[in-house]
């Protein structure tokens, strides 16, 4: 036999006395609660903890090891050899395999005080407590254990339900009993409180459902089909109920607002809905109702609403919006075009007047070399050549004679090839075309690679002040040619069409990295970007075609209309 004190678990095996404490490995002195179950081990319980005996080895446990409470005041084992733990205020707990869940007023449990479990022939747990007797489904219990629930449901019971005293009595176990014919007795303050299952649990139908009604931000609305909620309103209050004269009071609710609420919203017995902050939309709200231990009448009540935007939120003010931004857009775009353009204009006539302005100083240049300087030095070679003639057949030195003469003829080569490269006469007297194949033949004696050109007749595409620059773009690239391509073959193509013109040099030479300019204005030459500069103010654009060992091919197609824009 097996007695639980206060201060011992004590053991009469019929012969002699023996009690076990704390130091003998219990979690606590005051022994509670004691069964044997079905394994055949003794489990005890108190205000301390909970422990096994089998074979003379204990185990226990605490609320370290996930106990709801150390206050136990009941035990109990269902059929499925479930330990159930009930606690003075922690709520209850289920024990399976090593694993502790605990049910408290927050998953649903109707009160944390659990003095007694009794289960009916329907597998409801019945439970007394300082508040009154308290149910709930074993079914329920386990599958949110299982994880299949977030919540459970119980059902509370009290004076109004007939009971003279809802306190219960507990402390020791047992604190209530099952009889033999089902009834559940229960000790209370004020005499015993019987409890009939079979009785008790016939379930009147599902009371019906009915919206009474709203009201915004506290003021009282009238119901009507087409509801709708101005903008800035922040509260919604929905009033509803359930008439009936079966328990009233505890007639369960949930609710649902289609458009927000993805699932059922548990209201218990609450009978407003609130809502705050509304998006704008159209809504249904939906509530159905049930009796404490019935089911959910599956009428709901609807109340079908919308919520207004405010202006800034409606759809006409979002395409303003973008509208205006595009606009915005849109004139900073051609606002910023138009500096580019501008900024454009201002350097291509700054290029302008400066290459003009060089040209014409290179003109002046080469007109007084070779009307000054020129006309000099022709001067001093025939006073060299007279001299010899009148000196006879003995001048005292003949050769410093001759070798002035030799001399002025080389100065006189080298000023008339310096004021060409200055100013070629050849455009200015025989015209475009006349002036590029001259070009074409200087540059041929200065590099063995076969040099030919195709050239139509331009006179007249450019005006007469900008031929120079068309000029000077043939001689850069025949000039990059000879000294830098190490070609074999040139050609040089000028093709006119009507109002285009197409010019294309093309060497079979060693090409160069893109990127990469031959020209160094240091050392007299402008280069790629010369040529690039001297086209866009001929209204061209020039497309440079190389890498490196597969020559080069330099391509600039003018059109009449671009040459306008361009000059």
């Amino acid at each position: 036999m097996w007695f639980g004190t206060e201060d011992a678990l004590v053991q009469f095996d019929g012969n002699e006395w023996r009690a076990l404490t704390r130091k003998d490995g219990l979690p606590t002195d005051d022994i509670r609660a004691i069964i044997t179950r079905r394994d055949g081990t003794l489990w005890v319980a108190g205000y301390g903890g909970m422990a096994s005996l089998d074979n003379g080895r204990i185990r226990s446990w605490t609320e370290k090891d996930g106990l709801a409470s150390n206050t136990i005041r009941t035990l109990y084992e269902d059929a499925d050899a479930v330990l159930w733990i009930g606690t003075y205020d922690g709520g209850l707990s289920r024990f399976q395999n090593g694993r502790f869940t605990s049910y408290t007023v927050r998953e649903g449990l109707a009160n944390n005080g659990v003095f007694q479990i009794l289960e009916d022939s329907r597998g409801n747990l019945w439970m007394s407590s300082n508040r009154g007797i308290h149910r709930a489904n074993r079914n329920e219990l386990n599958r949110f254990a299982a994880g299949a629930a977030s919540r459970i449901f119980s059902v509370s019971y009290g004076k109004r339900d007939g009971m003279r005293n809802a306190e219960c009595n507990g402390g020791l176990m047992p604190a209530g009993i099952k009889a033999q014919d089902g009834t559940l007795w229960f000790p209370t303050q004020d005499g015993v409180a019987v409890v009939e299952p079979e009785k008790l649990l016939r379930s009147p139908p599902p009371p019906p459902v009915m919206i009474e009604s709203y009201a915004i931000d506290g003021l009282p609305g009238t119901l009507h089909p087409s509801l709708a909620l101005k903008p800035g309103s922040e509260n919604l209050e929905i009033h509803y109920t359930a008439p009936s004269l079966i328990n009233s009071e505890r007639i369960r609710f949930r609710y649902r607002l289609e458009g927000l609420d993805t699932d059922w919203v548990d209201a218990d017995t609450r009978r407003t809905a609130y809502y705050s902050h509304l998006p704008p939309g159209n809504y249904t709200f939906r509530v159905t109702a049930a009796h404490s231990d019935g089911a959910w009448n599956p009428d709901a009540a609807r109340l079908s609403f919308g919520v207004l935007p405010p202006f800034y939120r409606t759809w006409w003010f979002t395409l303003s919006l973008w509208i205006t931004g595009l606009s915005v857009l849109w004139m900073a775009f051609r606002y910023r075009y138009r500096q580019l353009e501008r900024a454009r204009a201002v350097q291509q006539a700054f290029s302008r007047r400066l290459i003009t302005s060089q040209e014409n100083e290179r003109k002046r240049l080469a007109a007084e070399i070779h009307d000054s300087l020129g006309q000099r030095l022709v001067i001093i070679k025939n006073l060299a050549s007279q001299f010899l003639k009148n000196s006879g057949s003995s001048p005292r030195e003949p050769g410093k004679v001759d070798e002035i003469s030799e001399e002025c003829s080389l100065a006189i080569e080298e000023v008339r090839e310096i004021s060409y490269n200055l100013r070629p006469y050849q455009l200015d007297r025989l015209g475009l075309r006349n002036a590029v194949l001259a070009l074409v033949r200087t540059a041929a004696k200065a590099t063995s690679a076969k040099l030919d050109a195709d050239v139509d007749d331009i006179d007249l595409f450019f005006p007469r002040e900008a031929e120079i620059n068309f000029y000077r773009i043939v001689q850069e690239c025949l000039t990059n040619v000879v000294k830098h391509s190490e070609a074999t073959g040139v050609h040089l193509d000028v093709r006119r069409d009507d109002d285009n013109l197409s010019l294309a040099v093309r060497d079979n030479g060693k090409g160069f990295a893109a990127g990469v300019s031959n020209g160094d204005p240091a050392k007299g030459g402008f280069g790629l970007q010369g040529i690039r500069e001297r086209a866009q103010l001929l209204g061209g654009q020039a497309d440079i075609h190389t890498s490196p060992g597969r020559g080069t091919t330099i391509s600039i197609h003018f059109s009449a209309k671009g040459l306008r824009n361009g000059t």
